[in-house]
């Protein structure tokens, strides 16, 4: 009872920590485009429904731009009054409802305007980042340029008598285009070449005075501030040399990514620290459920560091986009290392299972299969990380393909090894703990892998065969035999007289009949076998009581002795294959010790107790059991 209430608490336990992983996982993998886009703002109480959910007018050119100059005013006009009144309120943390409110209206203002770019080519990941940024360098641009007065921009009637399909700013490389399918159908939006530019057009033209009306240091106020537009309290308080710029960021943001990146590193060595620290001596199911704690650390951290350079400190540029791919790629990587780490546990829950015995074949081919199947599902959320950092899922299957036809050519043993596993696992050959006999070798399996096969020898070294190999071999099962098998050949001289020759069979097989550790059925024998180059072959066959090769040894040691005394008592000897060269008078056989049998056999035939073909059952009956075993010393 109190097993199965720990197998219950175990397995309530993985739910609960397979169940958070899946909801961080689906929470990091949410792909909806418009949630990459959307800013988070709250305080919008006041603005209607109608407004909230209706996007940008973008339905000529000249829509296109007004929407977009007018938003982005409106939108930096609140947010100053926003900051105003956060500057103004007391207290470090305590930002006014006020502020709060406008802000929520200056984010709305940013996002309408963000519905100008055609942010298509850019990777989900870094979309809503790039998209903030691009409005302000765009921004930015065209107070320095300026554009035609809003009558000379090509409206709904001219897109219609013209034909466009594009259109031009002038003085710029900017190029809005009429999108063709898809959501923004029939909508002008900025190109997305155009958008991909628009860092290097900034670059060009920032030496230039802004025109009347702009909105000054817009761009370069963000990139310096923390938070998304709105700054939060705190910011107000950042010393000035603080926010000098080098390589792009300011001071004050490269300490706290810098501290950041430090913490994350040493949170991720603490908890694989930790978790082994506390494995120790523990069983296999907790163990594998402390081996999640290293990977999920990994992804939520890689999230967490996410967050601060998004939403915190606010890191712009290439850099951003460097550490976003990478901390990108690391989440996912963690969340592969989750499946991969919840298959093993799964397979260990199964074992749990009271008909699966751990180091049974069932319980290898439970993890060989767990361990395939979490490979798999973590091959499936690589590409799906990949097509989030902007890879075309197309091009993921193509290359998979073509990368799967180069491993399967290159990597051909092991797979043959995985499919020569799979095989052991199913004909159920051997099994972990069972002694076999393969070529000319032999052991005591220790693991049956899913590329190879460890087996300790005699000699206790480990031999590591691959499956490939191991299971085209023949293997010889010692464990599972019912009864083990004593069969040799004594080879006696060819001195040996007929009579002499029956008699020693005769007490060989009361030997094998009265043994105690001689299965009585099948009957044991002793048989002449033939003639031999140098030797009479007696053939021994018996079935011994036993499973263990060691105690075999010993009863066949046992068995052994007491033939050599009855080949030494019958007079005659064993044969060697020799040639013997007589340089002294050879006494020869035992003419005393001859007789005497031949003496004993004769008796055999007169009172019709010969023992041949066979043992009589009287015979049998009487020597039962009277051989003591094991031996007194």
């Amino acid at each position: 009872m109190r097993k199965a209430g720990r197998i219950l608490l175990l397995l309530l336990i993985a739910a609960i920590f397979i169940a958070l992983s899946a909801t961080a996982f689906m929470l990091a993998a949410s792909t909806e485009s418009a949630s990459r886009v959307r800013l988070d703002w709250a305080h919008m109480a006041n603005i209607s429904a109608e407004r909230v959910l209706s996007p940008a007018d973008r339905s000529s050119p000249r829509a296109a731009m007004e929407s977009f100059m007018n938003h982005m005013k409106e939108g930096y006009e609140r947010l100053l009054k926003a900051k105003e009144l956060v500057s103004s309120a007391p207290g470090l943390l305590h930002q006014p409802p006020e502020a709060l409110e406008e802000a929520g209206r200056a984010l709305y203002n940013f996002e309408r305007a963000m519905h100008v770019l055609d942010l298509s080519q850019i990777p989900q990941v870094v979309r809503l980042q790039n998209a903030r940024e691009n409005i302000l360098l765009l921004k930015e641009i065209l107070d320095r340029v300026g554009i035609p007065r809003y009558d000379q921009i090509p409206g709904a009637q001219e897109v219609e008598e013209q034909g466009l399909v594009r259109w031009t700013i002038p003085k710029t490389e900017i190029r809005l285009h009429r999108v063709e399918s898809g959501i923004d159908e029939g909508r002008w939006l900025v190109t997305p070449a155009s958008v991909a530019e628009l860092g290097r057009s900034y670059r060009r033209v920032r030496h230039l005075p802004y025109l009347p009306g702009a909105t000054e240091n817009a761009y370069e106020y963000y990139t310096a501030s923390p938070g998304a537009f709105f700054p939060p309290k705190w910011a107000y308080f950042i010393p000035a040399w603080l926010t000098h710029r080098t390589y792009g960021q300011a001071l004050w943001q490269w300490s706290i990514l810098i501290i950041s990146s430090i913490l994350f590193i040493l949170l991720l060595l603490a908890v694989r620290k930790l978790s082994f620290k506390i494995s120790e001596g523990r069983s296999p199911v907790f163990k594998q459920l402390l081996k999640l704690t290293a990977p999920f650390s990994l992804a939520l951290g890689a999230i967490a560091m996410v967050w601060v350079i998004e939403e915190q400190i606010n890191i712009t540029g290439t850099l951003y986009l460097l550490l976003i791919n990478v901390l990108t790629a690391v989440e996912w990587l963690g969340w592969t290392w989750v499946i991969v780490r919840a298959g093993e546990l799964l397979a260990e829950l199964i074992i749990l299972s009271p008909r699966i015995e751990s180091g049974s074949v069932d319980a290898s081919l439970v993890r060989t299969l767990s361990r395939l199947a979490s490979i798999a599902a973590a091959i499936g959320i690589l590409m799906f990380g990949a097509s989030e950092l902007g890879v075309p899922l197309m091009t993921l299957i193509t290359g998979f393909g073509v990368a799967g036809l180069a491993v399967s050519l290159a990597a051909r043993p092991t797979l043959e090894n995985i499919i020569g596993g799979l095989i052991l696992f199913t004909d159920r050959s051997v099994k972990v703990g069972e002694f076999c006999r393969f070529g000319d070798k032999a052991g005591t399996v220790l693991h049956i892998g899913l590329r190879s096969t460890k087996i300790e020898a005699l000699d206790q070294t480990v031999i590591s065969i691959p499956n490939a190999d191991f299971s085209q071999m023949q293997i010889t099962n010692v464990s599972r035999r019912s009864k083990a098998l004593l069969q040799k050949t004594i080879n006696l001289r060819y001195e040996t007289t007929r009579d002499q020759l029956r008699w020693i069979l005769a007490s060989i097989r009361d030997v094998l009949h009265a043994h105690p550790k001689i299965y009585a059925d099948p009957a044991p024998f002793a048989r002449f076998e033939g003639f031999g180059e140098s030797s009479l072959d007696v053939l021994i066959f018996a079935y011994v009581k036993t499973k263990k090769w060691s105690e075999l040894m010993a009863i066949q040691e046992d068995i052994l002795f007491r033939i050599g005394e009855i080949v030494e008592k019958s007079g005659s000897g064993f044969a060697f294959p020799s040639t013997t060269a007589y340089i002294a008078k050879d006494d020869g056989l035992d003419k005393e010790k001859g007789a005497a049998v031949e003496k004993e056999v004769q008796q055999w035939r007169e009172e019709d107790a010969y023992p041949f073909p066979d043992t009589p059952l009287e015979r049998m009956s009487t020597l039962l059991g009277t051989i003591k075993y094991p031996p007194k010393a």
